[in-house]
């Protein structure tokens, strides 16, 4: 676990580094970082970026009613999208949310009506934008 939370806070780490901290060889410390891997809970490695700094000031989440059976279509779809940073099934009212991250408030609405709106399957969006994000991290262990 001390191996994953040191590359999660700085995937750059170096073997040397990571095995000092950890008191094991760096061919041990390689080996389960190659196990991480195989079993994918390392899935790749990636540059932390800020949005608002990238030019993505903007944070809305997409609560999407979907019909039944379009929900996995609607999923894929949304996935490749350009900006769309999660995608998750949901229990309530609506069948998807998504999170999606765009440049001002009228590049999330042209999004929706020129694009989710106008999915397969589709039934409403309703979209709730952020005011302010306090914490944006893809996990903290």
């Amino acid at each position: 676990m001390k191996i994953l939370k040191m590359l999660i806070e700085d995937g750059r780490e170096t073997l040397d580094e990571i095995s000092g901290e950890v008191g094991l060889s760096t061919s041990g410390v390689r080996r389960r970082i190659k196990i991480l891997e195989d079993e994918e809970i390392i899935q790749g490695y990636s540059a932390k970026v800020d949005p608002k700094k990238a030019g993505y000031d903007i944070a809305a989440f997409l609560n999407i009613d979907v019909n039944s059976g379009e929900t996995g279509r609607v999923a894929g779809v949304l996935k490749q999208c350009k900006g769309v940073c999660e995608v998750h099934k949901t229990t309530g009212n609506h069948g998807l949310i998504a999170k999606v991250r765009a440049e001002d408030r009228g590049s999330v609405s042209k999004f929706v009506e020129d694009r989710v709106s106008t999915y397969q399957g589709v039934k409403d969006v309703d979209i709730t934008m952020t005011m302010e994000t306090y914490k944006e991290e893809m996990l903290d262990v």
